[in-house]
């Protein structure tokens, strides 16, 4: 009889193990993966940055000039059927640099503008700025930190070289999120076109992200 209760004992505990796993993946997914607004953010200490990089993000001149620049909104299909949106500018004089900016966590496309008037306006760069999945005006249910965005910013790269100098050299730049997206995206099989990676603010894993002190 007692290893007939041990037996219930055990099953029992390793029922509510696996009931606490499911939801605690469930919880961890709505909070931080799944596509829409995260209230946890709020107030917290770890994204605190300086009042005058906080000043030039939200009241820089670059944003005037994101408004006033005629950007030609192309369109692609990712490898798992998800409607992706970008940001394309051309160059003011014909060139074949290219650099592709990819914005951070709960960020979208245009606000890489912040970096792209330097490389238009100083380098003379082309510049695209795509949406990663689940922001902006890009398809998906949810974000997928970098790791998905890596292929679709391969694919990406291939759709636009298509069209320009087969000579193109190409930038990644990436800020958090897209930081890491362009390091994830270095350890493939790049495009011979891809010259160099910036990779601005990367975190270093999505647990030490997302852990509790």
């Amino acid at each position: 009889m007692k290893k007939i209760r041990w037996k219930k004992v055990v099953v029992l505990l390793v029922a509510i193990f696996i009931i606490f796993q499911i939801a605690g993946s469930f919880f961890f997914y709505n909070l931080a993966i799944k596509r829409g607004p995260k209230d946890f953010l709020t107030g917290n200490a770890d994204l605190k940055v300086s009042a005058e990089t906080m000043d030039v993000f939200l009241n820089g001149d670059w944003l005037d000039w994101v408004d006033k620049q005629e950007f030609e909104e192309m369109h692609m299909t990712s490898r798992d059927g998800i409607e992706l949106m970008g940001y394309y500018l051309s160059a003011k004089q014909p060139t074949n640099k290219l650099v592709i900016l990819t914005h951070g966590y709960l960020g979208h496309a245009k606000q890489m503008g912040l970096y792209g008037q330097f490389y238009y306006e100083e380098l003379g760069y082309n510049l695209f700025m795509p949406n990663a999945r689940g922001h902006g005006k890009s398809g998906g249910d949810y974000y997928g930190f970098g790791w998905p965005d890596r292929l679709d910013l391969i694919d990406w790269t291939k759709l636009l070289s298509e069209n320009m100098d087969p000579a193109t050299e190409v930038v990644y730049h990436g800020l958090s999120m897209g930081a890491a997206t362009v390091l994830m995206a270095s350890g493939e099989k790049l495009p011979d076109q891809v010259k160099a990676v910036i990779a601005d603010s990367p975190y270093q894993s999505a647990y030490q992200l997302f852990a509790i002190n």
